[in-house]
C-alpha cells in the first residue's frame, strides 16, 4: 500500500513540474473523486448534499485551478447522481424512485426545457455549440435539480439538514469577503481582477468584494437572498440554538451584501420582507417587519445619513433614476427593442453579450450588455420565451404563497416555506437589473428551494402523521 502511495505522489510531482500545478492538483483530486463515487453509490442523498456544497464553492475554486471549468464539473456531478438513481431502480430496497419526480415542479421545468430545445431550430441562431454551451444555466440545471431533489430529499429532516448546511456555507462566504476587505486579495483573485474584473470591482465609489462567487453582483444578491431566508426562518424554527444561528447568519449575510457594493441587491430584502408582511397574517410579525422596511426605505430614499460611507452611498443610489448606469441600461434596452422587433423567438440561446463574438463575426448583440436576467431571456428566446419564463416563475411564487396562507398546518414548516418564497420573490425582482438566476451558486440554490416548496405538502403530511 505504501509503495502505491509513493508511486502516486511521484506521478503527481512529475505532472506538476512538467505540465503545470493545475494538472497536478486535478490528478491529486482523483482519490477524492473515488471517495465521492463510493459515497454516491452507497447513499445518493449524500451525493446531492456534496453537489450542493460543491456548487457553492466551484466558482471560487476555479480561480485557483483554472483547468477546472465550473460548468463541466457540475455537469459531471449531475450525470453521476442521475446515473446512480437510474441504477437504483433495479434495487427493490432503494427509496430513490424516479416516480417520485413526477410532480408539478418537474413538469414546468420540463416545459421550459422543451421550449429551449425548440430554440435549436431558431433561424437566427448561427451555432448549435452556443446552445449546448449556454443552455445549462438557462434550463438544464432547473430540471436536473428538480428531479434530483424530488427523488432524494423526501424527508422533512432532509430539508432541515440542507438548510443548516446552507447557513454554514453563507457564513464562510461572508468570512471570505471580510478577509478580502481586511487583508486584501490573494494571488488568484488579483489575477482575476487584472484580467478584467478590476473594471467593475475597483471603481470610483470603492472596492466591491466578491468572496468566492463569480462576481460582486452575484455575491451581493445571492447573499442578500440568503439573508432574507434565514431572517424569516429564525423566527419560526423551534430549536433555540438554530434560532440564534440563523439570526446571526442573516445579520452576516446583510453585512456581506453591503461589502459587495451591489446596488440591485437591496431589492431582495425590501421585496422579500414586504411579502413576508403579507403572508404572515400575524400582526406580531407583520407590524415590526413593515416598520423596518419603511424605515429602511425612508433612510435610503429621503435622507443623507451615513452618506460618507461608500456602501450606504452606493445602496442609496439605487433610488436615483438619474444614475448614469441606470440611464445606460434604459438606452441599451431601447436599442434592443428595435433589434428584436422581427424576432419573436429571440436571437438564439448563447447569442447575446460578449459570448456572441465567439459564434458570430462582429455581432450587434455582443456590443450591448443585457444587464438583466429578463433582458437576457428576451434577447435569446424572444418575447414568447420571456412570457413563458415569467409565467413559470410566477407559478412557483403563486403556489408558494397559496400553500403558506391556506394549506400547510405545521407552524415551523409554514415559516420555512414562507422564507423560501419571500427570498425567491426578492431574487426575481433583483434579477431585473442583474443576470443572477443562471449563475453558480444562486441558480441551483433557488431551484432547490423551488422544489422544496412543491414538496412541502408531503413534509406537512409526514409531520402530522408523527403527531398522531
Amino acid at each position: 500500500m505504501s509503495s502505491i502511495l509513493l508511486i502516486g505522489i511521484l506521478v503527481i510531482l512529475r505532472l506538476t513540474t512538467r505540465v503545470g500545478y493545475e494538472i497536478g492538483v486535478l490528478v491529486s483530486l482523483l482519490p477524492v473523486a473515488i471517495i465521492f463515487l463510493f459515497i454516491v453509490i452507497n447513499n445518493p442523498k449524500w451525493g446531492f448534499i456534496i453537489l450542493f456544497i460543491t456548487n457553492y464553492y466551484i466558482s471560487g475554486v476555479s480561480r485557483y485551478i483554472r483547468a477546472l471549468p465550473p460548468g463541466i464539473a457540475m455537469d459531471m456531478f449531475f450525470v453521476l447522481i442521475i446515473t446512480v438513481i437510474l441504477l437504483s431502480q433495479f434495487n427493490p430496497k432503494s427509496e430513490a424512485r424516479f416516480k417520485n419526480a413526477m410532480n408539478a415542479i418537474t413538469l414546468i421545468s420540463f416545459i421550459w426545457l422543451l421550449y429551449l430545445i425548440f430554440e435549436l431550430f431558431n433561424p437566427h441562431m448561427s451555432s448549435a455549440v452556443a446552445w449546448f454551451t449556454n443552455v445549462r444555466g438557462l434550463g438544464t440545471y432547473f430540471i436536473l435539480t428538480a428531479i434530483v431533489v424530488s427523488v432524494l430529499m423526501r424527508r422533512y429532516a432532509d430539508m432541515k439538514k440542507l438548510l443548516f448546511i446552507w447557513a454554514i456555507l453563507c457564513l464562510t462566504a461572508v468570512l471570505k469577503a471580510f478577509i478580502q476587505k481586511t487583508f486584501g486579495f490573494d494571488y488568484a483573485e488579483s489575477r482575476w481582477l487584472a484580467e478584467g474584473g478590476r473594471t467593475t470591482h475597483i471603481i470610483y465609489s470603492g472596492i466591491r468584494y466578491f468572496s468566492f462567487f463569480t462576481d460582486a453582483a452575484n455575491f451581493g444578491t445571492g447573499i442578500a437572498f440568503s439573508g432574507v431566508v434565514f431572517a424569516i426562518v429564525s423566527v419560526f424554527i423551534k430549536s433555540k440554538s438554530l434560532k440564534v444561528l440563523y439570526f446571526l447568519t442573516a445579520l452576516a449575510c446583510f453585512y456581506g451584501m453591503l461589502l459587495s457594493g451591489t446596488r440591485g441587491s437591496i431589492a431582495v430584502p425590501f421585496v422579500g420582507l414586504f411579502l413576508f408582511v403579507v403572508l404572515s397574517k400575524n400582526l406580531k410579525f407583520a407590524l415590526p417587519t413593515a416598520a423596518l422596511v419603511l424605515v429602511a426605505f425612508v433612510f435610503l430614499k429621503y435622507t443623507y445619513i451615513g452618506h460618507g460611507n461608500q456602501y450606504i452611498r452606493r445602496m442609496r443610489s439605487v433610488f436615483d433614476t438619474e444614475d448614469a448606469s441606470f440611464v445606460v441600461r434604459v438606452e441599451n434596452q431601447a436599442k434592443l427593442r428595435i433589434y428584436m422587433v422581427d424576432k419573436p423567438f429571440g436571437a438564439g440561446v448563447g447569442m447575446s453579450r460578449g459570448r456572441a463574438y465567439t459564434y458570430r463575426p462582429n455581432p450587434f448583440l455582443a456590443e450591448i450588455a443585457t444587464d438583466s436576467w429578463y433582458v437576457l431571456i428576451w434577447v435569446e428566446t424572444g418575447i414568447v420565451g420571456l412570457l413563458l419564463h415569467i409565467v413559470i416563475l410566477l407559478s412557483v411564487l403563486g403556489y408558494g404563497c397559496f400553500i403558506v396562507m391556506f394549506k400547510l398546518k405545521d407552524r415551523e414548516l409554514r415559516g420555512i416555506i414562507a422564507a423560501f418564497t419571500c427570498g425567491i420573490a426578492g431574487l426575481y425582482v433583483a434579477s431585473y437589473s442583474l443576470e443572477i438566476i443562471g449563475q453558480f451558486p444562486t441558480g441551483i440554490i433557488m431551484y432547490t428551494l423551488m422544489t422544496f416548496i412543491f414538496l412541502s405538502p408531503m413534509y406537512d403530511k409526514e409531520i402530522q402523521e408523527k403527531k398522531q
